[in-house]
């Protein structure tokens, strides 16, 4: 009984660590940051005032891999950057203000074939002036521009994806061939047909 009792103790660990292995070697997403408006982590951010349209972007899987080799991208990691704009004022040299970039960002690391899969995430643009050059001479509400894809492999190789890029993962998965660490070619597959 206590042979059987051991080997049963063995096995269940045998298991976990074999279902650990697998997790590690599945790609894996950090949680989302905030944007910031101060580098100094100091000073505390003040909350947002003003929000546009939601936007929800669908779970995507992306492969990078190596133009060179055609085997998956050595990357030291990947950040999807969801993003908007909002107008800032004042602003120096713009009397009415100028439009300026935001966005949430995700931070992920590929699996051994390359893939990262990204979950569903609803974008929220938002804010931090809501004065009167949001509303005159017409409305200036923040808006959804686009996801940014960004490999780091000691450079930055980018893919900027727009909302109607976004409607192809119901049924597509994104392949990003990248050149010289930086240059990037997409290529949309199929499902199922990795």
């Amino acid at each position: 009984m206590l042979c059987y009792g051991l080997r049963l103790v063995v096995a269940t660990s045998l298991l976990l660590t074999a279902a650990r292995m697998t997790e590690a070697a599945a790609s894996a997403c950090g949680s989302l940051q905030e944007p910031r408006l101060y580098r100094d982590e100091n000073i505390q951010q003040p909350a947002p005032v003003i929000f546009g349209e939601k936007y929800p972007v669908p779970a995507m899987r992306i492969r990078f891999i190596d133009g060179a080799t055609q085997l998956p991208l050595q990357v030291k990691s990947i950040a999807v950057n969801y993003g908007w704009k909002w107008l800032r004022y004042p602003y120096p040299e713009h009397a009415w203000g100028v439009w300026e970039d935001a966005a949430d960002l995700l931070s992920c690391l590929p699996d051994k074939e390359g893939w990262i899969d990204v979950p569903m995430h609803e974008v929220r643009p938002r804010g931090w002036y809501d004065g009167k050059y949001t509303r005159w001479p017409w409305s200036k509400r923040p808006h959804f521009e686009s996801v940014e894809v960004v490999a780091f492999t000691g450079y930055f190789a980018r893919t900027r994806l727009r909302p109607v890029d976004l409607q192809k993962f119901s049924d597509h998965d994104l392949v990003i061939t990248v050149f010289d660490g930086w240059r990037t070619q997409s290529a949309w597959q199929t499902k199922g047909n990795n």
